[in-house]
């Protein structure tokens, strides 16, 4: 079965840990496929030609994550500065992204062609090639969106009619009308609340799964990327949400442990 993540690469900057580690979505995304065993997966996008961008080549060779449309742009790397709080919290400032090559970067004709036989196909909604892909997409593909937790709902209904998963970053007093949203549209949304765990919603039922408790929490970078990942992978083995959910929430928790959202040897 052939993954491809798209097309978000970038470093996660830590000024109060002093450290640099890879990430963005399409990159944990990824990584999280080949973890659960699955070969066959690849990205598409682009990084600047600086060390930054070295990182994320380096980081998709070790785990022979195929990487031959990852191309070096004249711009620089995205980056994300990451900030965390006491209860292990990640926030953000004003200016902690700088989107750079992701922000430039279109897919070609020949990019488009190659997602053909791409069975998950994961994107972020900020992604710039969103429409495009929504547009392109086949009905053997299963299209899985992050609309994180600054893309309203509102964003959502605009795109969801060509996607098959929804997730999101959200809370509790929005899932009535996702709920609503799911219903109408037959689609399955996948809210994660934090520490309260994760719903989804369909066919106008409610799932629900507890968080995974772990001893500590380090950072919760890249915990969203690998619960979308192994639900996704399992959503499209078996079609059992309740399964799913566990898997998902099983992945995410592993994540906690370490800051950044890639552990490093």
């Amino acid at each position: 079965m052939k993954i491809t993540a798209l097309t978000s690469f970038c470093v996660d900057l830590f000024p109060e840990l002093d450290e640099i580690y890879v990430g963005g979505n399409s990159l944990n995304f990824a990584i999280q496929c080949k973890l659960l065993g699955y070969e066959d997966t690849s990205v598409i996008g682009a990084i600047g030609k600086d060390r930054f961008g070295k990182l994320i080549e380096n980081q998709l060779d070790k785990l022979n994550i195929n990487r031959s449309r990852l191309y070096q742009i004249n711009e620089t790397t995205a980056s994300n500065k990451i900030f965390i709080n006491e209860k292990g919290d990640r926030y953000f400032k004003n200016d902690s992204w700088n989107g750079g090559a992701f922000d430039k970067f279109r897919l070609s004709e020949s990019d488009w062609k190659s997602l053909a036989d791409s069975k998950i196909v994961a994107m972020p909604a900020g992604d710039p090639n969103l429409k495009e892909l929504l547009k392109r997409r086949n009905e053997n593909q299963l299209i899985v969106i992050d609309f994180l937790d600054y893309l309203g709902i509102d964003f959502i209904k605009e795109h969801i009619d060509n996607i098959d998963i929804v997730f999101l970053s959200g809370k509790e007093d929005m899932l009535d009308e996702l709920q609503e949203l799911s219903s109408q549209k037959g689609k399955l949304i996948v809210p994660t609340l934090g520490a309260k765990g994760s719903v989804a919603l369909f066919e106008n039922k409610r799932y629900y799964q507890k968080a995974i408790e772990v001893d500590k929490i380090v950072d919760t970078t890249g915990c969203g990327d690998a619960f979308q990942a192994a639900f996704s992978i399992e959503w499209l083995k078996t079609k059992d949400i309740e399964k799913s959910l566990k898997e998902a929430s099983i992945a995410a928790s592993k994540v906690l442990n370490f800051a950044g959202g890639v552990e490093e040897e």
